[in-house]
């Protein structure tokens, strides 16, 4: 009788053993990697330190430079094409960048534009191909008016002849939303860098 409790209770051990060992077999198998799980790609640069370097050539009017005088009749100047691919572009946007992400990373910039009919267009300044696993992403805005954009006559003697006119810089890559005759808006351009290591 001793014996038989005995062995009730070893085999009741085991079986409690066997539902222990099953449910963490069960928990390993369920969990994911996530970005921050050891072992993970780390990400190639800060997004913050992106998001800097946009807001940095923006407020000295770099980053307008880059997007509005660079641009040619029908791509960025110095350009393969009409974006740079394999290369930074020779302003001072593109120096900070390059600067800003180092020599491992590979870089995206995409400008995005709306069109007269409430669309949304994209327009390529940089393009290396698909981002890679663990790709950063930052964008700012920056708006641009008439005056930006189109050049007033050598003598401007009223608002409205910062206006573009219908065929003044009509080979640029994002429309005048606003012609009326007092509209001085031109467009407002969103500019993403996606960045990834290499």
């Amino acid at each position: 009788m001793r014996g038989e409790r005995g062995q009730l209770f070893a085999l009741e051990g085991i079986l409690a053993a066997l539902v222990v060992l099953a449910g963490i077999a069960f928990a390993l198998q369920a969990t994911v990697l996530t970005p921050t799980t050891s072992g993970a790609t780390a990400a190639p640069v800060d997004a913050s330190t992106i998001e800097s370097t946009l807001a940095k050539t923006a407020e000295t009017g770099e980053l307008q430079s880059a997007l509005v005088d660079d641009w040619g009749t029908s791509g960025f100047e110095d350009a393969d094409g009409q974006w740079y691919t394999g290369a930074y572009p020779s302003n001072p946007f593109g120096t900070a960048l390059k600067q800003s992400v180092g020599p491992t990373v590979t870089v995206n910039v995409v400008i995005y534009h709306r069109t007269p009919t409430d669309g949304r267009q994209r327009t390529r300044l940089i393009y290396n191909g698909v981002p890679g696993d663990g790709a950063v992403r930052a964008s700012t805005v920056v708006t641009l008016y008439d005056r930006d954009v189109c050049s007033p006559p050598s003598s401007p003697s009223s608002p409205s002849d910062y206006l573009c006119t219908s065929t003044e810089r009509s080979d640029f890559f994002a429309a005048d939303l606003d012609t009326s005759a007092d509209g001085h808006l031109y467009n407002v351009l969103e500019v993403e860098v996606v960045a990834w290591q290499t």
